[in-house]
Order: C-alpha cells, then sequence, then structure tokens
C-alpha cells in the first residue's frame, strides 16, 4: 500500500486506506488464482481474454471451479460484505523480487496504470503470494469517492523523476494488437508510457502530445492512445497515453510536451523525466 500511495502522491491523487474486507476479497481471489493455476495457463491462461467481457482471464472466476467466490471483483467484495462501489482488480507478479517489482511491472503498463490513477477510489485490500511467481492481488474501492479539483491535471512520469523504465510493459488484453505479448516485441518496439489526465469524468482532446531526447530537435516517433484509438475501448474520456515505438535509453533525459483542451479550456505543460541506468 506504500507504494501504492507513494505513486498516487506523486500524481496528485487522493491517498487510499487499507480495508480488511477489501484484503480478504484479494486474498480469496489469489487463492483461487493459485489453486486453478491461473498464472502458468492451467484450468485458466491469465493471458487469453474472456469472449464474453473483454476482460483478461486473471480477474474472472468460473462458478465451477474450486475456491470460487464470485465472477468478477464486485461480486466476490461483496461476497465478504464490502458496501462500497467501484470496485476494482490489479493482478501482478514480483517474481521473487518483492513488491517494489510488482508494483513497477503494473505502472509501465497502459491499461493498468489507468486503473492505478482513476480518481474516486480510496480503499484497498492486497493479498501477497508465496508461490514462484510471487503474485500480487489488489483490490481497491470507495464507499465515498474522491474527487480532483476542476482544474487538475496529472501526469506519469512526473516532473523531474528519474529511474524511469524503458519499454512498456506487458498485459492482457493487449493495447498494441499489432506487437506480440509472447516474444520480444514489447521491449524492442515500445518505449515506457507517458500518462496525460484531467478531471474525472471530464474528455481530454490532443492538440499535441511529444516526447523527444535530450539535445535532439526531433520528437520519438510514437503512438498516441485515447478513448478515440483505443482497440479495446478501456480508456476514460479523460487520458491520453504516449508510447515511444523504440524502447527508451537508459541514463538518458526526455522532454515532454503535451498540449490540449480540457472542457474548452486550453492545457500546455511541459515536463522532463530522466530514465533507469
Amino acid at each position: 500500500m506504500t507504494l501504492y500511495n507513494q505513486f498516487r502522491a506523486r500524481v496528485g491523487l487522493g491517498l487510499l486506506t487499507q480495508n480488511p474486507l477489501l484484503d480478504k476479497s484479494a486474498g480469496n481471489h489469489l487463492a483461487y488464482v493459485l489453486k486453478n493455476d491461473v498464472n502458468t495457463g492451467g484450468t485458466v491462461n491469465m493471458n487469453a481474454v474472456d469472449p464474453a467481457t473483454g476482460r483478461a482471464w486473471f480477474h474472472i472466476e468460473q462458478g465451477d471451479k474450486p475456491l470460487f467466490t464470485g465472477v468478477q471483483e464486485m461480486d466476490r467484495a461483496k461476497s465478504v460484505g464490502y458496501a462500497g462501489t467501484g470496485v476494482g482488480e490489479q493482478g501482478s507478479f514480483g517474481g521473487g523480487k518483492g513488491a517494489q517489482a510488482a508494483f513497477d511491472s503494473v505502472t509501465s503498463t497502459i491499461y493498468h496504470r489507468a486503473g492505478l490513477m482513476f480518481q474516486a477510489k480510496s480503499e484497498i485490500g492486497i493479498a501477497v503470494g508465496q508461490d514462484q511467481s510471487q503474485t500480487f492481488v489488489y483490490v481497491t474501492g470507495h464507499q465515498k469517492p474522491q474527487a480532483n479539483a476542476s482544474d487538475f491535471f496529472g501526469v506519469y512520469p512526473v516532473a523531474d523523476q528519474t529511474g524511469v523504465g524503458l519499454h512498456t510493459g506487458v498485459e492482457s488484453p493487449n493495447p498494441f494488437p499489432d506487437l506480440s505479448t509472447a516474444n520480444a516485441d514489447f521491449p524492442t518496439k515500445t518505449g515506457y508510457p507517458v500518462t496525460a489526465m484531467s478531471k474525472e469524468g471530464t474528455a481530454l482532446e490532443v492538440l499535441s502530445f511529444t516526447l523527444t531526447e535530450a539535445g535532439s530537435a526531433t520528437p520519438l516517433d510514437a503512438r498516441l492512445m485515447t478513448r478515440d484509438n483505443d482497440p479495446n475501448r478501456y480508456l476514460p474520456s479523460n487520458f491520453a497515453f504516449l508510447a515511444a515505438k523504440a524502447p527508451l535509453k537508459t541514463s538518458t533525459t526526455y522532454t515532454v510536451k503535451f498540449s490540449g483542451r480540457v472542457s474548452n479550456v486550453l492545457v500546455n505543460k511541459e515536463w522532463n523525466f530522466t530514465t533507469r541506468s
């Protein structure tokens, strides 16, 4: 939870408090995931998507499987008595390297990072597996939604952030259908994604969004993703993501320039970040 709150504080979002009922819900789902070998593609392949919902199988439980407590995360939260709404779920893997590695793997993605940045959430439950993959399950919700100011504008990586990753993390569903999640496409054909975000419930219109290496006059060739061109229709209207088409260089400073409109109000922002060594 500390890492999650540090992330939200950097972006300018409200912090989360731990809820024991959500802890229990996360623990129940983790038990289901491990029992049914979801991580390694045993009875369910976590990299596959449920055709009925378009969601990754990792987040869906099947009623005929052992330790079933609810099909989706809201069902599972209600099963333990949680009375809040807006329940969401994240899964990640520490791979024996601990919580920091697990959380970094989530923040390097498109859709899962967007989930971390939802503004209304205020409570969290966490469960950590003792399996070889060191599976983490985070369940978030709110009983009273948090809200940012009407002129809120958040970015990630934030200004002057150091140690930033080099490429987009693999996730399901795949935000880049032209790339394979089963080979080296993501490490070699994507850069670390940059996020721009306005207040929840608004529409962020992008006029220009560029990423440029320090000392260069030419922006990197990059993919812009918003709700309008999201192939999976996951992103809300207040998000924009920019991901270079090649990995970022180590120990290098990059400049981001964003120009857009929110409710016909012009927003211009420029900031720098530096990648890891």
